[in-house]
């Protein structure tokens, strides 16, 4: 959907990176979260937003990048928990939003101007 989407709107040179990133925040939500998963994309003028929702429960802790000396002392294993840091890389401005009992995931790349 998003290298459809991307290419309908002229924007090839951004796939790599906006596949890679819908794939992390995709992966999130079927790990971390729960029920329905959905994926919105929009053309902002200047640049891409992508958005990933799931059904998150109240009790499940908002989405954070993992801190670069994580021993999993944080009650994780230690051997997950990077795709946020990733999505953070490839993003101009990302965030967390809750909403009726609904977690959203969001990140906007610009694509005018970007350096090739």
């Amino acid at each position: 959907m998003v290298r459809s989407q991307l290419e309908a709107w002229g924007l090839s040179a951004e796939l790599p990176a906006l596949e890679l990133a819908v794939s992390e925040l995709v992966t999130n939500a079927i790990v971390h979260g729960c029920g329905q998963v959905d994926v919105r994309i929009a053309d902002l003028d200047g640049s891409v937003r992508l958005e990933v929702g799931d059904e998150g429960t109240v009790g499940t802790p908002r989405p954070t990048v993992r801190s670069d000396g994580s021993d999993g002392s944080d009650g994780s294993d230690g051997a997950g928990g990077w795709g946020l840091r990733l999505v953070e890389g490839l993003s101009d401005t990302w965030g967390t939003h809750r909403d009726g009992g609904r977690t959203q995931v969001w990140m906007e790349r610009r694509t005018d101007g970007r350096a090739p």
